[in-house]
């Protein structure tokens, strides 16, 4: 990752799919979510009810998404680089009870039509792209005129990571942002106007979404905290609902 190769960058992304496969065996409850699970509920209402063939742009081992769609009766594309990962995505959605159809693409290059989809998500996923305005043009690409994308990425400026960076300010410590961020692999996070900036040449925003958090007090207080108008840009995941442009 540090290298900024995209090529090796993908093929590292493509063996990884092939390490969870092999880690995991028959044991499905091994294979992880690789994403928040307060984002899944927040992503899956913002779809559409009458978007019926919805893409799942960089689904993971664990389509936790794709799943929540699926189970509302849509037909939902899993699509991710790494061939491992998208059989371990169709089984763990299977075992769920939900059907997906499983394609490795690269996000940077989807292997679709134009205006094939009513709805795209990417959660979790722009973050890790080596281009990632590519990336957001295709998302527009694929989706058919006046549909919905949604794309989630973790808040570099949340609540959780202010309160981390203050009490390291605190103890005399000066860390990089990328200290911060929540998982090594990710080679940028962003706040909602940087996202914004990054998908405005195919995609509008419309509106963000709030996530908060799960758990005990401090955490049922920074949810509510992040749902009032002035401190929403520090909710935990950035979730931008878009439309082609």
């Amino acid at each position: 990752m540090r290298s900024g190769d995209p090529a090796a960058i993908k093929q590292a992304y493509r063996s990884l799919g092939a390490y969870l496969e092999d880690a995991a065996g028959d044991d499905l409850e091994r294979v992880p979510v690789l994403s928040f699970p307060e984002t899944t509920p927040v992503v899956a209402a913002q779809v559409p009810g009458d978007a019926r063939l919805v893409l799942d742009a960089g689904c993971g081992p664990h389509p936790a998404l794709g799943i929540c769609l699926g189970a509302a009766g849509r037909t939902v594309v899993a699509l991710d680089i790494g061939a491992g990962t998208v059989r371990l995505a169709r089984s763990v959605a299977a075992r769920a009870g939900v059907s997906l159809l499983g394609i490795v693409g690269d996000v940077e290059r989807l292997p679709f039509r134009d205006g094939s989809f009513d709805a795209v998500v990417c959660d979790d996923t722009i973050e890790h792209l080596p281009d990632d305005r590519q990336g957001a043009a295709e998302l527009a690409r694929v989706t058919r005129p006046a549909g919905t994308v949604v794309v989630a990425t973790p808040n570099r400026r949340s609540l959780e990571v202010l309160w981390r960076k203050a009490g390291d300010r605190v103890r005399g410590r000066h860390l990089p942002p990328s200290h911060y961020y929540a998982a090594e692999s990710h080679l940028r996070e962003y706040t909602p106007s940087e996202l914004s900036r990054v998908v405005a040449g195919s995609l509008q925003v419309r509106r963000f979404a709030t996530v908060g958090w799960s758990g005990g007090r401090r955490a049922r207080w920074a949810t509510r905290a992040v749902q009032r108008r002035p401190l929403r840009g520090l909710t935990r995941t950035v979730v931008a609902v878009t439309t082609p442009r």
